[in-house]
């Protein structure tokens, strides 16, 4: 019987600006996130778009978002100008937040 490896990993990275923006779409229970963008970065998840739902991630902060099943359902923005963003998925609980 061959091995078949379910956890997947895709590193991915987005320009964001102030409009949500849906991250594209891969299975995952998890994904990093580093924002780079120069901005603060907000942060929605499972379909909560207003403002006293969301994470706050300030530039050059990284963090792990768990509980999801896959990407598409975790949105960001940022305040001002555009930035970039990156992102690594998990199928699996194991991200290492740095």
């Amino acid at each position: 019987m061959a091995f078949v490896n379910k956890n997947k990993s895709y590193t991915f990275n987005m320009t964001v600006d102030t409009s949500l923006t849906q991250l594209s779409g891969f299975i995952a229970s998890e994904v990093l996130i580093s924002n780079k963008s120069g901005e603060n970065l907000y942060i929605y998840d499972n379909n909560f778009t207003t403002d006293d739902r969301r994470f706050l991630l300030e530039d050059n902060e990284s963090m792990v978002l768990r509980g999801i099943t896959n990407t598409n359902e975790v949105s960001a923005k940022v305040g001002a100008l555009s930035g970039t963003v990156y992102f690594r998925s998990a199928y699996f609980s194991n991200l290492n937040q740095f």
